[in-house]
């Protein structure tokens, strides 16, 4: 059988500050999370923690938070730039 590991820098970040630092390395401040406050059994703190993939594996995180954000908002940026230069060709 397999096995399931956290991987993860282990910090606690809220989603409010989460949503704020991938609004800030995006450039776009201007729009503000839209908070319901209406989840039913929300769990109020948790995280991941890679102790098993550490201790196990010799895993250790090699990008900060915003390093790895900044990443992989440049993927999706230039995956969805391809994609659009795709779709905008394929109609001629």
């Amino acid at each position: 059988m397999g096995q399931a590991y956290n991987f993860s820098n282990e910090l606690q970040v809220t989603v409010l500050k989460m949503v704020d630092l991938i609004g800030r390395l995006m450039g776009r401040t201007n729009l503000p999370p839209l908070v319901l406050n209406d989840a039913p059994n929300e769990i109020p703190h948790q995280y991941l923690s890679a102790e098993k993939a550490r201790t196990q594996l010799g895993w250790k995180a090699q990008y900060t938070l915003e390093e790895g954000l900044r990443d992989t908002i440049e993927w999706y940026e230039e995956f969805f730039r391809r994609r659009a230069s795709r779709g905008s060709s394929s109609s001629l």
